[in-house]
């Protein structure tokens, strides 16, 4: 199994969301931050790569889309109105599979999970299954700063589109990593941090193992 791409988007939020849309080469209407965030880590990762129109899209976020729920939220029980009907369809975390799917010309089955730990073991058995698979890590920030301060007691607030590329083969494309020994197990030693995955692929660092509650397997790059 193959590592053929990766994207590894971060941004370290002091002032307002910097504006995705303007960063992405096809842009569509009616998305929001978290729509734009997703499509933006997909097209660093895939750039001039094309892939079977069956692969699989999974993506992973612990909180999902917050600003337009946020919206959608306020609209219903603090004015008392129906939401906007792009922000209540953007606030279901399916849309943005959709959005992906469409940008990206891919026909396979999505799925949204609100673990990456979780959506890599989906991924590794459609790998298996001889099908392509883009995976993807999506957190983005509350657009009111200090609430999202005292909501995630966080000093540090960052964006993050992270994403991998994986399959057996992919013709005329050269993989940059292995993924080996994977194993199902619960695991008493300190757990992988997402982000030492993706910085991986950035370092001259050729081999890394990846630890988390019940998945361990190794990558070790092609040179």
């Amino acid at each position: 199994m193959y590592i053929y791409a990766f994207s590894n988007y971060t941004d370290i939020v002091t002032d307002r969301l910097s504006d995705k849309k303007s960063m992405l080469t096809k842009r569509f209407s009616r998305t929001d931050n978290f729509i734009n965030l997703a499509l933006l880590g997909v097209q660093n990762c895939m750039q001039e790569i094309e892939i079977d129109k069956e692969s699989s899209i999974y993506l992973a976020s612990r909180n999902g889309n917050m600003n337009t729920t946020l919206k959608v939220l306020d609209a219903i029980f603090l004015q008392e109105r129906l939401p906007m009907p792009f922000n209540f369809l953007n606030s279901v975390n399916a849309s943005t599979l959709f959005f992906i799917a469409k940008n990206f010309n891919i026909e396979g089955k999505t799925l949204f999970l609100d673990s990456f730990e979780s959506a890599l073991s989906q991924a590794f058995v459609d790998a298996k299954n001889n099908k392509s698979i883009l995976l993807g890590s999506v957190e983005e920030v509350i657009s009111d700063l200090e609430f999202h301060k005292q909501r995630f007691k966080s000093k540090t607030i960052e964006e993050y589109s992270r994403w991998l590329l994986i399959s057996h083969n992919i013709s005329d494309k050269k993989p940059i990593a292995k993924i080996s020994n994977i194993r199902l197990t619960i695991s008493n030693q300190k757990e992988s941090n997402l982000s030492d995955l993706f910085d991986f692929f950035e370092k001259s660092d050729n081999s890394f193992n990846f630890i988390g509650q019940n998945l361990i397997f190794d990558i070790k790059k092609i040179i």
